[in-house]
């Protein structure tokens, strides 16, 4: 029997099951053009060229640039760059001094690894340290690939600073006009080859010999003039980090506030000829191919945790103002740009340069390339470690937002280890403390946090010294000696 109304039901089911069907069916449409759309299939473009920049500040605390959205304008320069850049605000140094922290720069290892890891001043002369043989710096990787390596930098070359550089000027390019000029040069020479450029400067570490931002009722010009030009008249002097401060003394300029003033003085000298890089890279037409990176070493403490200690103090501690660093990368062709906020370390930067270009990054690197995505890096942790003192050491692990510091004494071994002669422990919680005042370590509830964490630290150190059993030790020239002492070293 024929029932007319249950065809129309049915017809009616149909029609609406197709109306669902196709509303879905645009939807799936919709979702793929908007991944189509918002994904780039290009990816990196790597260039024909392969043209790497490296220039480390030495000394230069994150926080007082003005991209960082310190008072001054200490860095307008930088503040350009930062726009055509990945800007990682929360980059950390692996040592808290110079030696240190630059071999894990260049080796992307920790210093337990390389080996560069005690202080001068405390060592007898001949048996200095120096870079594990096992391990290569990037400037003997990039070179084995064909690349010329030049470097412009006033660090050792018997520690190993100076391996794989094919053009090795042994002076800071920023302290005067003419030497600046060489690497302009240098520029001009490369500019239709492949090179890996490593550029150091001292210009921002004491003496503050800059005076910029300094209020003009200070002191005299005839006194200002001094400041300017004070590495410029004593050059080689030794103890000059000591005769500065004496003047600074003299002239009623020994303060925190106004040793601030000349240390950020010093940063906007410094920006100054990074400036001049940046507009001959353009000028030679190589900018937008260029890969440019610009990181410090380790900060500078300004009366922060230690009352009185506001001049050329660095190398004590892991507070925030001893090692969180600046890390600006530009990357060719403008592959990524924008703040990052998830933590990386000076060992991660060896890496990243290796995983842009395709190359191999070697099994004995500890840190992660930048270009993976955080969730996948294998290393969700900083360490640092190697203080500038003899007789004691201190290790910090960081993780998230807590930092977890270990003192310990009489350190030995290629690590500078002694976990039975540990003699303080300290945690802080940086999102809810970043000024680090207050030390969780010995409220009882925090304790398993810290053994968890001393636990990781130790695994981390003893595997990191594997490689590096045998110390290997060299000798430094009296000239090296010499010009370091300047700088307030030994």
């Amino acid at each position: 029997m024929w029932i007319p109304w249950k065809k129309t039901e049915m017809q009616y089911k149909t029609v609406n099951k197709n109306v669902q069907l196709v509303r879905r069916l645009l939807t799936a449409i919709i979702v793929l053009l908007v991944l189509f759309f918002s994904t780039d299939f290009s990816k990196k473009k790597i260039p024909k060229k392969k043209q790497i920049i490296l220039i480390s500040i030495d000394t230069l605390r994150g926080d007082h640039l003005s991209s960082y959205g310190y008072s001054r304008d200490t860095s307008p320069r930088l503040s350009q760059l930062v726009e055509d850049s990945v800007y990682y605000i929360n980059a950390y140094a692996n040592s808290s001094w110079t030696m240190p922290s630059h071999m894990s720069l260049l080796t992307g290892t920790l210093p337990s690894r390389h080996g560069v890891n005690s202080f001068w001043g405390t060592l007898p002369h001949e048996r200095y340290p120096k870079l594990n043989s096992s391990l290569k710096n990037i400037a003997e990787i990039l070179k084995a690939r064909h690349i010329d390596t030049i470097k412009f930098a006033l660090l050792p070359d018997e520690l190993g600073f100076g391996k794989g550089f094919v053009k090795n000027y042994q002076y800071d390019p920023f302290f005067m006009d003419n030497g600046f000029n060489n690497v302009l040069q240098e520029l001009e020479n490369y500019k239709k080859k492949d090179f890996f450029l490593f550029i150091h400067t001292w210009m921002v570490h004491a003496p503050y010999s800059n005076c910029y931002f300094l209020e003009k009722e200070k002191i005299s010009e005839e006194k200002k003039n001094y400041i300017n030009n004070f590495r410029k008249l004593s050059p080689v002097k030794e103890n000059l980090a000591e005769d500065f401060q004496r003047f600074l003394q003299e002239n009623h300029l020994f303060n925190p506030d106004d040793c601030v003033t000349l240390y950020d003085s010093g940063i906007h000298y410094v920006d100054r000829y990074i400036g001049k890089i940046i507009d001959k890279t353009r000028q030679l037409g190589i900018y937008e191919e260029l890969m440019l990176i610009v990181v410090s070493d380790h900060g500078e403490h300004f009366d922060e945790h230690y009352p009185n200690n506001f001049y050329s103090y660095h190398g004590k501690d892991f507070f925030e103002e001893f090692i969180k660093v600046p890390l600006i990368i530009k990357y060719p062709f403008k592959f990524n740009s924008g703040k990052v906020n998830h933590l990386v370390s000076l060992v991660d930067v060896f890496p990243t340069i290796l995983d842009f270009y395709e190359f191999e990054i070697p099994g004995f690197v500890q840190g992660d390339s930048l270009l993976k995505p955080y969730p996948r890096r294998d290393r969700k942790y900083i360490i640092s470690e190697a203080i500038s003192e003899g007789s004691i050491e201190k290790k910090m692990i960081r993780i998230g937002d807590l930092k977890y510091i270990i003192t310990m004494m009489a350190p030995s071994k290629s690590e500078r280890v002694n976990w039975n002669l540990i003699t303080r422990r300290r945690l802080f919680d940086l999102k809810n403390d970043p000024l680090e005042q207050r030390d969780l370590y010995p409220d009882l509830k925090f304790r398993r946090i810290c053994i968890e964490f001393e636990k990781k630290l130790t695994r981390i150190i003893k595997n990191s010294a594997k490689s590096n059993v045998q110390r290997q030790k060299t000798t430094i020239s009296k000239e090296t000696i010499k010009q370091l002492k300047t700088l307030g070293y030994y």
